[in-house]
């Protein structure tokens, strides 16, 4: 549909995409190379050249960092559904052009696209729960006439489940499109629906909960995590706990700057191809030049590991720049069997990690107290009976994620080391 362009950072010109012969080129803008930030340092030459991806057959050519403007699993069915109804192509027919055209000024970070293919024709006012139902219809019908909001609300997030971004009122009994200029009193958030088609296999009535606690669980073990709430919606005769998490790429009405690690090495996020020790942990030491940042992806490391989240693949690890590079908040975290019940993410080579595993990452990331994160994080986990209980879940759901729990403490945790509470806790 379109072939070329421009690539916009909050409104300011950074410079063109251009496709041919379904090969992807991107120049720099030489104001913005004067004056502007290096999108994605080491992968795109910071000059006035046409630039390639790194790795041509990965993101059908597109640079990783352009790349991480695109949605994933619900926000991409949205846009393939959007493709068809309005203009009769199929997914195979659809560039990385269209698609960041598509996304305009609605995607992650601070990056715009235009022009835009379809312009928002978005209301002020958002009912969480219609957008709910809407998108129970969406999971099981293509030509469902409520496509529209959605494509609009929910055509933005990564993931597999429903989702929508939103600005929410501080006293969060109010949304609004987060699309235009946000009130004073008001914040961007994503809230996560539940997959509830008929067709697949079902979300648990409990994942909203599950989540929210896994979300405290996480903070009280010292890793940064975003504010986060549960959001109780009436969906008909019903009533469901949504999880809703404050968008960090996001300051009232100014956009942050976001590089997810598989758009920065850009390493395919559906299947197991990095590890700890030589791809999250040395890919964020080298964009932060921080042993400290290093140190926090060693910590959210331990508590995937001790957490039994094994879906830990390469989009699920980020940084933002916000006057310097850092390892964004946590996200995505719960309880998870990944692929085959072993982490997406390896340890030390093992997809199920002992304590020697944890032991010989951090020696070779050359991680300060190491065995003390250990300690903290294994006393974060060992509190999930009350956290989750606070949130509302079964005793069965409870006891059955605690067994797993143990189980894995057991594996690596020496007999030298206890469970001591955590000497920080992450900042708000």
């Amino acid at each position: 549909m379109i072939n070329k362009l421009n690539v916009l950072f909050s409104g300011a010109q950074v410079g063109r995409l251009a496709i041919g012969n379904r090969q992807i080129r991107f120049e720099y803008d030489k104001a913005w190379i004067e004056n502007g930030l290096d999108l994605s340092p080491g992968t795109l030459l910071f000059n006035g050249n046409a630039n390639e991806s790194v790795r041509p057959s990965q993101f059908e050519g597109l640079p990783g960092v352009f790349n991480d403007s695109l949605p994933d699993g619900w926000g991409l069915l949205l846009m393939d559904r959007v493709f068809k109804q309005r203009f009769n192509l199929d997914p195979h027919q659809i560039t990385p052009i269209d698609r960041l055209g598509y996304m305009g000024h609605r995607g992650m970070g601070a990056l715009e696209y235009q022009p835009e293919i379809l312009p928002d024709d978005d209301d002020d006012d958002v009912d969480l729960s219609d957008l709910a139902l809407q998108a129970e219809k969406i999971m099981d019908d293509d030509t469902c006439e409520v496509l529209e909001k959605l494509r609009i609300y929910g055509g933005s997030p990564g993931g597999a489940r429903p989702k929508v971004t939103v600005a929410m009122s501080n006293d969060g009994k109010r949304c609004l499109s987060g699309f235009n200029t946000i009130p004073a009193n008001y914040s961007h958030w994503m809230v996560k629906f539940r997959n509830d088609s008929k067709s697949g296999t079902p979300d648990p009535v409990d994942i909203g909960k599950l989540e929210k606690a896994y979300a405290e669980m996480a903070d009280l073990a010292g890793i940064h995590m975003p504010k986060s709430r549960l959001i109780d919606v009436a969906m008909g005769k019903r009533k469901e706990s949504f999880f809703a998490v404050k968008r960090f790429d996001r300051d009232g009405n100014r956009k942050i700057h976001f590089l997810s690690l598989s758009g920065y090495i850009h390493a395919n996020h559906r299947e197991p191809c990095i590890s700890y020790e030589a791809g999250v942990i040395p890919a964020t030491k080298k964009l932060t030049k921080s042993d400290d940042e290093a140190s926090k992806a060693f910590r959210l490391m331990v508590f995937n590991v001790l957490a039994h989240n094994k879906d830990d693949h390469a989009k699920n690890f980020a940084f933002i720049h916000d006057g310097s590079w850092k390892l964004s908040p946590a996200f995505d975290l719960t309880f998870s069997g990944g692929i085959n019940n072993e982490h997406t993410t390896a340890i030390n080579g093992s997809g199920n990690p002992k304590f020697s595993d944890i032991a010989a990452v951090a020696k070779q990331a050359k991680i300060a107290r190491w065995d003390s994160i250990l300690d903290e994080v294994r006393h974060a986990v060992s509190q999930w009976p009350s956290i989750a209980a606070t949130q509302g879940l079964s005793k069965p759901r409870i006891n059955g994620i605690e067994k797993s729990l143990r189980s894995i403490d057991k594996d690596c945790a020496p007999v030298s080391v206890s469970t001591a509470p955590p000497r920080r806790r992450s900042p708000k």
